[in-house]
């Protein structure tokens, strides 16, 4: 393995020029969102970077696939909302198809370092018996289309252990993407032709999904805090900070409540590892003022009708949708009511006045599939849980876990079906404590707990 000093080369070398990658992404993120490129051509651009990943992946070199990947995700919003030509799972067809092929090709040469998978391909498995008569046949691909390309990520990832140079490398460019994506819901603000109220809406996202933006820019956020905490990161702390300040001022600007609350529970649970660490304390205290001018910029921005959006009592019907879920599970608790029929059962059962889907993944795995998808699908989450807290140490555990927390709180917050989401579990179980493997060197990289703990030598 690689010494101390030849790591923090690594770093140094990767994060050559990135301002100058930052202020690229930002320019053809404003560029996009100002609708200058035909989406002919931003088709053609997407799908050949698709194509790109694809050509990496097959080959096996993840260093490249890491880098153009988190583009096409945080590009994934915009395709959804004004390029329909391009079909609306591309994203999840192109990793099922090579983390597919990877796992067929080494199925026999490798080993599993966890046995939860086996939990997620079962429930996969049922998901297609229990989807054989769905009220609308057309709802089943979309879930069918998550589910796989969720299995085939954590599959390939219960089989493989990604490097500390290659989750730094993957890191790196989604807080780039992330500052992209910024660029282009940013133009709605400068536009100037936003009425602010106290919902999400697609204006003040610049046409993309609100909801879908709080996780894409969520994760953008707490990526860039991190690094600003990061001592090693010292030289970049002012860029980290701006940058934080960028993407979390316009995440809050979409009216989507979730990312906040994503970064606002990651930031708990860092805290709550550092616990013992005085800095970390130190640094929550420079971070106040920062909170002040955020918060000044979105009231000015919105005319204090963002203050009314987080005091507005509720949880947009959720509560109720998961209320629903529960009776339908105690009224058919041991294979449900099949695959995608929650949306109509709802109705029938009179447990809500409209077709809605279930905004909550575990409640949908309950409703749907009865105790066997509790079983199934909760308890993957369960025991990878286990694995994280109770087999890894230091920053494995504390990464891991992070990882873990914000893909299940994307879950119970909207029940989004994102790409960013096989990426989280992929970083959540591909990070194991190997006896005799990969040294702890990621805390080199990313956390500031206590420095006597770091790099354990391999």
């Amino acid at each position: 393995m690689a010494d101390l000093g030849s790591y923090k080369s690594n770093i140094s070398q990767l994060y050559k020029n990135i301002f100058w990658k930052y202020l690229i992404a930002f320019g053809f993120g404003m560029m996009m969102g100002f609708k200058m490129l035909p989406n002919p051509l931003v088709a053609t651009l997407f799908l050949g970077t698709c194509g790109l990943c694809a050509f990496y992946g097959f080959k096996e070199k993840m260093d490249k696939f890491f880098v153009f990947f988190p583009f096409v995700c945080y590009t994934e919003p915009y395709m959804r909302g004004y390029v329909r030509s391009v079909p609306y799972l591309s994203l999840q067809y192109l990793l099922i198809g090579v983390f597919g092929f990877l796992i067929f090709k080494h199925i026999k040469d490798k080993k599993a370092h966890s046995s939860g998978y086996l939990l997620m391909v079962f429930y996969g498995v049922m998901e297609i018996l229990n989807g054989f008569f769905p009220a609308n046949a057309e709802d089943l691909r979309p879930v069918w289309g998550n589910t796989f390309a969720l299995i085939a990520v954590i599959t390939w990832g219960s089989f493989n252990t990604l490097s500390p140079q290659l989750i730094v490398k993957l890191l790196t460019h989604v807080k780039i993407a992330a500052i992209y994506l910024s660029g282009i819901v940013l133009v709605a603000h400068l536009q100037g032709r936003i009425s602010y109220n106290t919902e999400s809406n697609f204006n003040s996202s610049n046409g993309m999904a609100p909801v879908q933006l709080s996780g894409y820019l969520g994760w953008g956020s707490i990526l860039l805090v991190l690094s600003f905490l990061n001592p090693d990161e010292k030289k970049f702390q002012p860029l980290n900070l701006v940058l934080f300040v960028l993407c979390t001022t316009v995440m809050i600007l979409t009216f989507s409540r979730g990312g906040l609350y994503f970064l606002g529970m990651v930031m708990a649970v860092y805290f709550f590892f550092n616990r013992a660490n005085i800095g970390s304390y130190i640094r929550l205290i420079l971070f106040i003022p920062v909170g002040f001018l955020i918060y000044y910029i979105v009231t000015n921005q919105t005319e204090g009708t963002i203050e009314k959006r987080y005091n507005k009592k509720g949880s947009s019907n959720r509560d109720i949708l998961v209320e629903a879920g529960f009776k339908i599970f105690l009224d058919e608790p041991i294979v449900g009511v099949g695959t995608t029929n929650y949306n109509t059962e709802i109705v029938k059962r009179k447990y809500f006045d409209q077709v809605s889907t279930a905004h909550n993944e575990f409640v949908r795995a309950a409703a749907e599939h009865g105790i066997i998808g509790i079983f199934l699908y909760w308890g993957f989450f369960i025991v990878t849980t286990k694995d994280i807290l109770l087999k890894r140490h230091g920053t494995k555990k504390q990464f891991s876990f992070y990882f873990l927390l914000l893909f299940s709180l994307i879950l119970v917050h909207n029940g989004l079906k994102v790409s960013i989401q096989p990426l989280l579990m992929l970083l959540a179980v591909a990070n194991p404590d190997l006896a005799g493997g990969i040294s702890n060197q990621l805390s080199n990289a990313f956390t500031s707990s206590n420095r006597q703990q770091r790099l354990q030598p391999s």
